[in-house]
């Protein structure tokens, strides 16, 4: 699995970089100012949506950080920033484009845990746009309880995933000769169809539990039933289990 989301991640790194971080700007002429300036605003709805905010003193996970849109911003605003990325060509393009970040720690993924990051040791962790692209939603299930490992008591995670099954079907491609003939010539985006770019959607029953098995609780739910729901947990202590109870049993 790691190295099928790898390979697929790092062809689109060097294929435009900046389109598919955000597919929102134009594939062929992207608006290098409006990439890094949506950076800071995007991070912003996500906290603000969520009510909650970044300190100096605290030390953040970033999930898929890409060429560092998002990171740029975390980095004024935090102690400390991992950065994380199952691309081992986007990390060399955000060390490439933040040479000036001394406080982020950029860390290649396996595409499935947290591995490398040590347990209890992270104050925040942000996703956007990530999880959204993993096919399979037990991967992104894993992923959150490694959110619950990782956080100190007291932490807390702001993230994103999609609600909507619709956003993760193959979409139709008027004048697919055409199309085929225009990501050829660089001139159209390719992999649009791929299970590593449709991703999928995560059920919220399946999230909660996900959540409890992490130690955390949710604490704020923002878009339930869109592409972009936004989730606001925090790392909890366990209660007890009581006796004769399996941990499942919860």
């Amino acid at each position: 699995m790691t190295s099928h989301m790898r390979r697929f991640w790092d062809r689109r790194a060097d294929e435009n970089p900046f389109y598919f971080v955000d597919n929102r700007l134009e594939y062929r002429h992207p608006d290098l100012d409006r990439f890094w300036a949506d950076g800071r605003r995007d991070l912003d709805t996500i906290l603000s949506s969520l009510g909650v905010s970044i300190g100096h003193t605290d030390h953040v996970l970033e999930i898929g950080c890409g060429v560092g849109r998002l990171t740029r911003v975390l980095a004024t605003r935090a102690a400390s920033v991992q950065a994380l990325d199952v691309s081992e060509r986007m990390l060399e393009l955000a060390q490439a484009y933040n040479p000036q970040l001394a406080n982020v720690d950029w860390i290649l993924g396996d595409g499935t845990t947290l591995g490398g990051v040590g347990a209890g040791s992270v104050d925040v962790c942000i996703s956007h746009v990530v999880f959204q692209h993993i096919p399979d939603p037990s991967i992104t299930l894993g992923y959150v309880r490694e959110i619950g490992r990782i956080l100190r008591l007291g932490g807390w995670a702001a993230f994103q995933i999609s609600n909507d099954e619709r956003i993760h079907r193959p979409r139709p491609v008027p004048q697919r000769a055409r199309h085929a003939a225009l990501t050829l010539l660089g001139r159209a985006p390719r992999g649009q169809q791929d299970a590593r770019w449709l991703g999928s959607a995560v059920a919220l029953d399946d999230l909660r539990r996900a959540v409890l098995d992490g130690s955390m609780e949710i604490e704020r739910l923002v878009g339930e039933g869109t592409q972009f729901c936004f989730v606001l947990t925090r790392r909890v202590e366990r209660p007890a289990t009581p006796r004769g109870a399996s941990p499942g049993d919860r």
